[in-house]
């Protein structure tokens, strides 16, 4: 049981811990506020267009502030931080402190740390191109390479022409002057989102030599389909030929594009010279010249003679008979003569002779005509003849026109 005195003891012992609480407390409110630890950034990496730092907590800290290059104060809640769009190959300097809670009567923040000094790292140059040479010829080459990793682009001239960038790995250069030395060159370059990254390579460089321009095979030729008045000269065709060049006894140049030349208008039994020569196209002028001249004398064949008509003679009387004969294939008409006289045109198959004398012989001479427009083909006939001796004629006793003296049994 509690007495009296027990009672004012315990009073007492509380009296004397409130003040000394009382004691403690109005000490502490006299206390400074302390300063934060300050913070040692550690560099943990130094990208091309950026950096990350590190640093250990720091105990009471709210938060802690970063200041790069004396620019503005960068706030931040954890204890690491990555700076971007940085420049490549560049030195900073960083320091950062911690920040005191807000409104803290207890802590206040720390001084900054000494500078931090670091260095981006610089682009990476891209690899040169390795080249190679794939295809040439007199007017043209083709460089390839293999593709160059990180490359979004590559970038070629010809010596030191204007530049020409191309996705492709390969650069055909066209329109030069054949057997001819140039120099291609070809660099790397990033494509335009990796310009932070990457960097053109140094030029690549290669020398190509043109071929010389090929000169064409000469044709072949022949000839056939001979007439006194023309030919066919024929050749078989020659690689990369765009057009035959050909003339005739020396004469203008002509082209065709076909493997032969018809040459027509000739006089007959005459011998002609032909020439030939295998041309390029217009787009190959480049890569191949026209070929040495080939030749070929071809003789045109003589005109051809009519036949000679199959003459007959009919209606012999003692003063006129009549000569036929069967049609001559192209003929156009037929000259007669009677002994050795003057020809005279026919353009029938007969000739009736009249006025003649009684018992008298006569030779009948008949060739035959080509038309004036065939003359080119054909030429006159050989002349056929036939004699015919017209009969005997009327006696003194015939009256009033009596022919029945006449004799009327056949010549032949």
């Amino acid at each position: 049981m509690i007495t009296t005195k027990d009672m004012n003891r315990i009073c007492f012992v509380s009296l004397i811990a409130l003040a000394a609480f009382a004691a403690v407390t109005a000490c502490e409110k006299g206390k400074e506020p302390q300063k934060l630890a300050t913070p040692e950034p550690v560099l943990v990496k130094a990208g091309v267009d950026n950096a990350t730092f590190l640093w250990e907590s720091v105990s009471h800290a709210d938060s802690y502030e970063l200041v790069l290059d004396d620019g503005a104060p960068v706030p931040v809640k954890g204890v690491s931080f990555t700076f971007h769009d940085l420049t490549s190959g560049n030195e900073y300097s960083l320091k950062i402190k911690a920040v005191a809670p807000k409104d803290s009567e207890d802590w206040i923040d720390s001084d900054f740390s000494e500078p931090l000094v670091f260095k981006t790292a610089g682009k990476t140059v891209l690899a040169k191109p390795v080249l190679s040479v794939a295809d040439r010829s007199s007017g043209e080459f083709t460089v390839t390479w293999d593709e160059v990793r990180n490359a979004g682009k590559y970038i070629c001239k010809v010596n030191d022409g204007a530049e020409v960038e191309t996705g492709a790995t390969s650069f055909t250069a066209t329109g030069l002057t054949h057997s001819t030395e140039y120099t291609l060159k070809v660099k790397s370059a990033p494509a335009e989102d990796q310009l932070n990254l990457f960097v053109e390579s140094d030029w690549a460089e290669i020398k190509v030599t043109t071929t010389g321009i090929t000169k064409l095979d000469a044709p072949m030729l022949s000839y056939g389909d001979v007439t006194p008045n023309g030919f066919t000269v024929t050749w078989p065709a020659v690689n990369y030929a765009g057009k035959y060049n050909y003339k005739l006894d020396g004469g203008a140049l002509q082209s065709t594009t076909e493997p032969s030349a018809v040459i027509t208008g000739l006089t007959a039994n005459t011998t002609h010279t032909v020439e030939v020569q295998a041309a390029p196209s217009d787009a190959q002028t480049t890569n191949y010249e026209a070929s040495e001249w080939a030749s070929v004398e071809v003789t045109t064949l003589d005109l051809i003679a009519l036949g000679a008509p199959t003459l007959r003679a009919t209606s012999v009387l003692g003063v006129e008979f009549t000569i036929a004969w069967d049609a001559v294939p192209h003929a156009a008409r037929y000259m007669c003569s009677i002994n050795d006289g003057a020809y005279a045109p026919v353009t029938g198959t007969s000739k009736k002779f009249e006025g003649l004398t009684p018992e008298t012989a006569y030779t009948v001479k008949v060739y035959a005509e080509p038309a004036d427009a065939e003359r080119i083909t054909y030429k006159d006939g050989p002349a056929s003849s036939i004699s015919v001796t017209t009969k005997r004629g009327p006696s003194d006793d015939d009256k009033d026109g009596d022919l029945s003296d006449f004799e009327e049994k056949p010549i032949f």
